[in-house]
């Protein structure tokens, strides 16, 4: 009897085991091969022939176009600096300066379905005297800049930058991208 009833658990447990990763892969594996700046996350060889499978197959999961290396990059951060996962019930702070002032998209998302449930752009913030972001992602309305996270649970930030230099060293730990951290919850 142990002799049919191994193989087939060992069969069960590898199949099991094969689709699990294989599903985790195509649907969320962005955070394999990912490179990390800070709370940031990013794939500095998206939109060029060197992108890695997973990203590939994530990316194909989708149906999403990345942009080329030249014309913008994509970063995301789903826990804050302390390393805790978002929550839209939380006041947080962004700060800090983009790189090399490149025009940019901020979006709050529910990482569930992706759907947007506020942004703001590099056009439409007031910046510091030198030049410095500060930003409150709350679900409440803050004094300054302010992006709403309309109460969620869980939320993910993506932020595009988009016609920069700053790409010439991605890939780097040079780059220096905003904190973002928890002010009150």
């Amino acid at each position: 009897m142990r002799q049919i009833l191994y193989p087939i658990i060992l069969v069960i447990t590898a199949l099991g085991v094969g689709f699990g990763l294989s599903y985790f892969s195509l649907e969320d594996g962005r955070e394999l091969t990912a490179t990390q700046y800070g709370v940031w996350s990013g794939w500095p060889d998206l939109g060029t022939a060197q992108i890695d499978p997973y990203a590939r197959a994530h990316l194909a999961r989708q149906g999403m176009l990345p942009l080329g290396k030249g014309e913008g990059v994509q970063f995301f951060a789903q826990k804050d600096g302390a390393g805790e996962p978002l929550n839209g019930q939380c006041q947080y702070v962004l700060s800090g300066n983009m790189p090399n002032h490149a025009l940019w998209t901020l979006q709050v998302r529910d990482p569930a379905n992706q759907q947007v449930f506020g942004h703001v752009d590099s056009g439409s913030m007031q910046y510091g005297s030198l030049g410095e972001l500060r930003l409150a992602i709350a679900p409440k309305v803050q004094p300054g800049n302010w992006i709403n996270t309309d109460g969620l649970r869980n939320i993910e930030l993506l932020l595009t930058l988009y016609d920069t230099n700053a790409f010439s060293s991605l890939g780097s730990e040079e780059i220096d991208l905003p904190q973002l951290n928890l002010e009150a919850c």
